[in-house]
C-alpha cells in the first residue's frame, strides 16, 4: 500500500530550531547533495531524525517511510517527516534511484536489506550498531548493493517524536564497505556528509571491535550499575547516579539485538572491565591508596579529553 501527500514542503518538520552550527555544516556539504528520493525502513528515533534533516535541508528530495503501522507512518507523514509512506517493500514503493536506509534492530537488518535488493532497489545502507553479523547474513546478490553505516549518535528516548533534525551534526558515522564501487561508497559517505556527520571507514570487524568497548560495554556497565541499586534506594541516589545510569533507560529489545549481535565482541570488553575493576577490588581490599588514586587519575584524565 503506498500513501503519498501532495503538499510537502509548507508542512512542519518536528526537531527543527537548527542552530548556527547545523546551518554551517548544511552550507558545507549541501552543494553534494544530489538525492532525489531518500527511502527509510523503520521511522522511529534514527529513522526519523534522518528523515527530519533531509527534509530541514533539502525539502525538494522526497522522504519515503516504511513500516509495520500505518497509524504511526500516517502521523509521522502529517507533522513532516515524511513526503510519503507505505507498509510494503516492493518496487512499486521504492522510486527508481532512491538511497534506501534500514533503520531497524540489528536482527532485522539483513531481512530488510534482501527485501530491498529485491524490490531493485540499486543501493542500500543501515544505521545498526553491529555490522559483521548483518554482513554475514546476505547473500551476494544483496551483499553486492549493501554498504553499511552507523551513525554514533542517538538517544535513551525512542520514536519519532523524538527525532532530532540536528542528531548527526558533528558526530560520527562510521561507513562499512566490503568490495563496494568507489562510487556506492562516495554516495554513501556523502550523504552522511550532507547531514553534518563526519565519516570514518572502517572494516565491519573492526567497526564491531572498537563499538564493543567504546558503545555496548558502556550500556552494559550502565544497566548492571542501575540493577545494583534496590528500588527503595532510589531516593538516595543524586545527579553521579543519573548521569552514569542514564542510558540504561534505552529499549530493551534494541539492546538485545545489539548484544547477542556482537557477542564475541561483547564478552571480550566485558572480561576487560573485569579485569579492571580486580585491580579496583584488590587496591581497595588491601588499601593500597596509591594504587587506587593511580587507577582513578588514568580514568579521569581519559575523560577530561572528551
Amino acid at each position: 500500500m503506498w500513501h503519498a501527500k501532495s503538499s510537502r514542503a509548507d508542512r512542519p518538520v518536528c526537531g527543527f530550531g537548527a542552530s548556527t552550527l547545523s546551518f554551517v555544516a548544511m552550507q558545507t556539504e549541501s552543494h553534494n547533495f544530489t538525492e532525489q528520493s531518500i527511502v527509510i525502513v523503520g521511522v522511529g528515533l534514527i529513522g526519523g531524525s534522518i528523515a527530519a534533516a533531509v527534509r530541514q535541508r533539502f525539502p525538494e528530495c522526497h522522504v519515503i517511510g516504511i513500516g509495520r503501522n500505518q497509524d504511526r507512518l500516517k502521523l509521522a507523514t502529517e507533522r513532516g517527516l515524511l513526503t510519503e509512506w507505505s507498509d510494503q517493500i516492493s518496487a512499486a514503493t521504492i522510486p527508481d534511484g532512491s538511497l534506501a536506509i534500514v533503520c531497524l534492530p540489528v536482527g532485522q537488518i539483513a531481512g530488510a536489506v534482501r527485501q530491498l535488493v529485491d524490490a531493485d532497489c540499486k543501493l542500500v545502507t543501515d544505521a545498526g550498531s553491529v555490522k559483521a553479523c548483518v554482513y554475514e547474513a546476505l547473500d551476494d546478490a544483496s551483499r553486492g548493493r549493501f554498504i553499511g553505516s552507523h551513525p554514533i549518535a542517538g538517544s535513551e528516548h525512542t520514536g519519532f517524536e523524538n527525532a532530532d533534525a540536528d542528531l548527526f551534526v558533528n558526530r560520527m558515522c562510521v561507513v562499512t564497505p566490503v568490495n563496494a564501487a568507489t562510487s556506492n561508497t562516495e554516495r554513501i559517505v556523502g550523504f552522511w556528509k550532507s547531514i553534518g556527520s563526519t565519516v570514518q571507514q572502517m572494516s565491519p570487524d573492526a567497526h564491531d571491535r572498537v563499538l564493543a568497548l567504546t558503545s555496548h560495554l558502556p550500556h552494559i556497565v550502565a544497566a548492571v550499575m542501575s540493577g545494583c541499586v534496590a528500588a527503595e534506594l532510589l531516593p538516595f541516589t543524586g545527579t553521579g547516579f543519573r548521569d552514569t545510569t542514564r542510558i540504561a533507560a534505552g529499549s530493551a529489545n534494541l539492546w538485545t539485538s545489539i548484544l547477542l549481535g556482537n557477542a564475541t565482541h561483547c564478552v571480550a570488553s566485558i572480561d576487560a572491565a573485569e579485569s579492571l575493576l580486580q585491580k579496583f577490588r584488590e587496591a581497595i581490599t588491601t588499601g593500597n591508596a596509591a594504587t587506587l588514586e593511580s587507577l582513578l587519575e588514568m580514568s579521569a584524565q581519559r575523560r577530561r579529553t572528551l
